[in-house]
């Protein structure tokens, strides 16, 4: 079964697409410029203090204010007729051709890393991180265009979502994701202006908050990012957007297709589907020891806390409440850009598998 939410809003997702930050022309100091900007309101903008989750949303659940309303200038990513005053808008050559949609450069990935790669006081997605957090919530991205085996693969997004992994054939490019599927250039009031990749428009509100005393750039370091629900429509987890292409990872009929019980594939929490995976629930069964997730300490614990989802929890407080109930979900295990490890693993590959560090936490198997 093929889960997609919608198909026909395809063509709008296209126009969508069509922007986001990077290279300004002379009329408004260039890319400097919009970089010296960018620095000045991150506190408010891309999960700053921005609130505007929805009119009901909890006040601390975390949104994207730079791309959106006040914070959202046109001339950061469109140019009228290709030039400025005779010259061309990023002080290069003229462009009589210009870009599809007005852009400021040849597609949205271009202008996403003009400022989202390597220039101090903005968010860094790409390898290393300039602005040298400890470690960024969302992980990175390897080099642009490559195969990359730690996370997923960044391209430009040239073809329709589906068949950059459906229906491809032998020499086909490999599947790859690009910054607008997954964050709207234009702003949504969503966590991180997050948004379902097969139908923007109907993304709910997201459970992603920031701790109330991060300031800057340091909203987007890890230890300072916790994740709720509350189990409906009005706040879902923030990994609901995974399963646009993710859905054979979640979901009773992919994990327990033989409906016996036992997984078939690592269950995870999505409340779409009505699916709640706690710690405790392998209790009984002795496939998960909650008290040892609860204590903290010894086998597994030599990697920081994987991250956990709490249900319900509408702020940051009570997403970081440390239970049996604690509920596992996509993120408990991967960095959702990437990471230095396989897969966007949170900790390294042991001799070639996966274990035990973080799944230790849960499942305390080494020691025993």
């Amino acid at each position: 079964m093929l889960f997609v939410r919608r198909l026909d809003p395809y063509l709008g997702i296209l126009l969508v697409f069509a922007a986001i930050s990077m290279p300004c022309g002379a009329q408004d100091g260039g890319l400097p410029g919009l970089q010296a900007r960018l620095r000045q309101t991150i506190h408010s903008g891309h999960g700053g203090k921005g609130r505007s989750v929805s009119p009901d949303a909890p006040a601390d659940a975390t949104g994207g204010t730079y791309h959106s309303g006040a914070m959202l200038h046109c001339e950061n990513c469109h140019v009228m007729h290709a030039s400025h005053d005779g010259q061309g808008y990023n002080g290069s050559a003229q462009n009589p051709s210009g870009y599809p949609h007005l852009l400021k450069a040849a597609n949205s990935l271009e202008l996403c890393l003009g400022c989202h790669d390597g220039h101090a006081g903005i968010p860094d997605v790409v390898a290393a991180d300039t602005n040298g957090l400890t470690e960024r919530s969302g992980g990175m991205f390897g080099t642009p265009g490559a195969v990359n085996a730690n996370g997923h693969n960044l391209g430009p997004g040239a073809t329709y979502l589906c068949l950059r992994c459906h229906f491809r054939g032998p020499g086909d490019p490999a599947p790859e994701v690009t910054c607008t599927d997954c964050h709207n250039a234009h702003g949504n009031g969503r966590a991180r202006n997050l948004q379902w990749a097969s139908w923007p428009e109907g993304t709910p509100p997201l459970g992603l908050f920031t701790d109330p005393s991060a300031t800057d750039l340091e909203q987007y370091e890890r230890a300072n990012v916790a994740y709720g629900t509350d189990g409906t429509v009005n706040l879902r987890e923030v990994t609901n957007i995974c399963i646009d292409c993710h859905h054979t990872l979640s979901g009773s009929y992919y994990v327990d297709s033989d409906g016996n019980g036992i997984p078939n594939k690592h269950p995870v929490t999505e409340t779409e589907w009505g699916a709640t995976v706690r710690v405790r629930d392998g209790d009984a069964r002795h496939t998960t020891d909650s008290a040892h997730w609860v204590d903290g300490t010894g086998a597994g614990f030599d990697v920081p806390r994987s991250r956990f989802l709490n249900n319900p929890a509408t702020s940051y407080s009570a997403a970081t409440s440390v239970s049996a109930d604690n509920t596992v979900f996509c993120l408990s295990c991967h960095k959702v850009h990437g990471s230095e490890n396989p897969d966007g693993l949170l900790w390294p590959e042991q001799g070639g598998t996966v274990g035990p560090n973080g799944c230790d936490q849960c499942h305390n198997k080494s020691a025993s």
